[in-house]
């Protein structure tokens, strides 16, 4: 089908609300080569708990018999990593050599210093940083599934040209980028990507007037032009809503983000968050309240990501997922520890940690910071600059 439907197409680009569509979904081979500065498609997939993660999920072996209820009985060794079941069990057993524990010694124990402090590098967007590296083929660069901001409702400013865009209804996006439901009254996309750059030159004296209030109207109109030139290639619909056990297209659930992250994956998206709220979990000293909220809401849906756009894509692009939110939690009550870990996920990454929770929640003095984070998630990408600086943590990529 070389065409979308009207429908389908004046939603894609309803930029004031917020309907803004990603790039093109590749067929049977998935994703056209990216741009030089990584040397195969790449996309870096952030799970953020918004409110703090508990470190049995990225070192569980630090509370054995002590706290939040460790036993030798429900974590799993993944070579130097040592994870809670509730989160093990979702990673395939194909990629449990490729799953590290980077530490972050951020000295931050509020909500809104450590969200704001995670995703910004001096005063750039880190995300929109990263995603400018990596470069890659898609019309969208970097993208947030199921909500418009960073975490602590950050909306941050394009990097050299690459802006955060939102994905909230998959089936805007399914229908302009691959044509794949049928429909009357349909729109040529070359007809209609001269519409719209029509639009958006009559509109650039007053969106220049307005830089701000007005960027999604100039970020929403670029991103449509870019899909629009992009070649339609099939897209499986029905195989798709039942990997993910979908009955709409709304991204209005965890396991309905990382649909959509799989479709910006394909579609050559540099960067996507998926977020995920309630995670200031105080007084759950038995780790059992974070423990049925991986099994019952972020499992399922991350499960089914990890086998499609990790282990079964190995070979055709590399997808870095990380895992992480404020800060960890702390002893005797849950509440908040001013550092944290991620769990890395990566086909360049090693069995291994950096930082080591100690059985207080501490982290060595010497553990890298935030920057450090983001250089290890650039050395994964295997971009070929250092946007961060050097990598601490380079046993890991």
């Amino acid at each position: 089908m070389k065409s979308i439907s009207r429908r389908g197409f004046l939603k894609a680009v309803g930029v004031g609300a917020g309907a803004v569509v990603g790039a093109r979904i590749p067929g049977s081979s998935l994703v056209g080569v990216a741009r030089a500065a990584t040397p195969e498609p790449t996309s870096v997939v952030c799970v953020y708990l918004d409110g703090g993660i508990n470190a049995i999920f990225t070192g569980a072996d630090a509370f054995t018999n002590t706290a939040f209820g460790v036993t030798a009985n429900n974590v799993t060794s993944m070579g130097g990593v040592v994870v809670d079941n509730a989160l093990a069990n979702a990673i395939p057993q194909g990629i449990r050599s490729r799953v590290a524990s980077v530490g972050v010694r951020h000295g931050i124990s509020d909500h809104g210093n450590a969200q704001r402090s995670l995703f910004v590098s001096g005063n750039t967007s880190a995300p929109l940083m990263l995603a400018d590296a990596i470069g890659g083929s898609g019309a969208i660069k970097a993208a947030v599934v199921g909500g418009n901001s960073l975490p602590n409702g950050v909306r941050p400013a394009p990097v050299n040209g690459v802006s955060l865009q939102p994905i909230t209804d998959m089936r805007a996006t399914i229908e302009a980028i691959a044509g794949a439901e049928s429909a009357p009254n349909l729109a040529d996309r070359g007809g209609a990507a001269k519409g719209v750059a029509a639009a958006q030159a009559m509109s650039m004296g007053v969106v220049s007037k307005h830089k701000t209030s007005l960027a999604s109207v100039e970020e929403g109109l670029a991103a449509a032009i870019a899909t629009l030139g992009k070649p339609v290639q099939p897209f499986n619909v029905a195989e798709f809503n039942q990997a993910y056990g979908l009955n709409g297209t709304n991204v209005n659930n965890f396991t309905a983000r990382m649909a959509a992250a799989e479709l910006m994956v394909r579609s050559g998206t540099s960067f996507v968050i998926a977020q995920d709220g309630g995670w200031d979990t105080h007084g759950d000293s038995s780790g059992n309240t974070v423990r049925n909220m991986v099994t019952q809401r972020i499992a399922p849906g991350l499960r089914t990501f990890l086998t499609r756009m990790v282990e079964g894509a190995a070979t055709e692009r590399n997808v870095v997922v990380a895992i992480f939110g404020d800060f960890h939690r702390s002893l005797p009550g849950s509440d908040h520890q001013a550092n944290l870990a991620a769990l890395v996920i990566g086909k360049s990454l090693k069995n291994a940690t950096t930082g080591k929770t100690d059985a207080r929640v501490g982290v060595a003095p010497n553990t890298p910071g935030i920057a450090g984070l983001w250089q290890l998630l650039a050395a994964a990408a295997r971009v070929d600059q250092s946007p961060f600086g050097a990598n601490p943590h380079d046993v890991l990529a």
